[in-house]
């Protein structure tokens, strides 16, 4: 094991180590809510689901190559390799849809209640958990072609493979590659684009808000420390990290579908990009958690 190997597998360590840490401990506090009997918000049982999955990636992606940085390699069979890439995709995704559900389930709870969509408010409360096992259940099965492409390393002889250092996925021909690869990208950029319109929609609004109830707030309150910007700072925060990260692994993952052989330090940058997101968010949504019916909105 050369040094740069280690340090490779200290940093993939430290990196899953810390997100893991963080999504087990905002699971844990759920589930002792729920067990002590309090009543969890709506946007808390996204969040569920969306810490759930960032446990998952990091599991899937960061423990094999934290494996591999230590030197231990070809540690899994056919059957391993496939759960894992499987899971690892349906993990990606659900959370991917999760938090794009978050942030369009926050621009919903700030529309006005003469609003035509007001009516949204009520209904989307009762559905929450049914769009969450939606995700699951959808991604599950638009993900099985996955695992029918990995392989075990012990088959890489048999057949024309690219190797990921502990499986590897069957050559596909240019054509394949594209598609499947404009397929994975297409998700992406619809959630990333619903994202960005939800998310600048909130802020939008929040501004516009601002001005018009200015003559009611104390000149304390229309200060940089108001409701209106801490909700708008805190919506900004979520999104750029959230699209940063994510359109940045969306465009290394969806390279590496289309060459068939990356680059060794490519893959380890996918690795970093795909477990960024899953690492932090724990602390970003805690930092920025939004609480909109906090907001005292005054319509005519």
């Amino acid at each position: 094991m050369d040094s740069g190997d280690l340090t490779l597998g200290i940093f993939f360590l430290s990196q899953t180590c810390v997100g893991i840490l963080g999504n087990f401990s905002r699971l844990f506090l759920y589930t002792f809510t729920f067990c002590t009997g309090y009543r969890l918000r709506t946007s808390d049982h996204i969040l569920k689901h969306v810490y759930l999955a960032n446990s998952l990636v990091l599991l899937c992606k960061g423990v094999p190559h934290i494996l591999i940085s230590f030197g231990l390699k070809n540690f899994l069979e056919d059957i391993g390799c496939k759960f894992l890439f499987y899971i690892h995709r349906v993990a990606r995704e659900v959370c991917l849809s999760s938090t794009c559900f978050l942030s369009i389930f926050q621009a919903i709870t700030v529309i006005p209640n003469k609003s035509t969509w007001a009516e949204l408010k009520v209904r989307i409360q009762k559905y929450v958990g049914h769009f969450c096992f939606l995700f699951w259940v959808v991604h599950l099965l638009g993900n099985v072609l996955v695992a029918l492409k990995v392989t075990g390393p012990r088959k890489r002889k048999n057949i024309s493979l690219n190797y990921f250092g502990y499986c590897s996925r069957a050559v596909l021909n240019p054509i394949n590659s594209s598609l499947f690869a404009f397929l994975h990208a297409s998700i992406d950029v619809m959630c990333l684009g619903l994202l960005a319109w939800t998310s600048i929609s909130m802020v939008l609004f929040l501004y516009r808000h601002k001005h018009q109830v200015r003559y009611i707030h104390s000149s304390r309150q229309i200060s940089n420390l108001s409701p209106e910007i801490k909700a708008t700072r805190n919506i900004l925060i979520l999104v750029c990290t959230f699209v940063f990260f994510s359109t940045l692994s969306s465009i290394s993952s969806t390279y590496i579908t289309m060459f068939n052989f990356p680059s060794w330090w490519l893959l380890n940058a996918n690795v970093f990009l795909d477990a960024c997101f899953p690492t932090f968010s724990p602390f970003v949504l805690i930092k920025s958690r939004i609480h909109p019916f906090r907001f005292c909105f005054v319509f005519c």
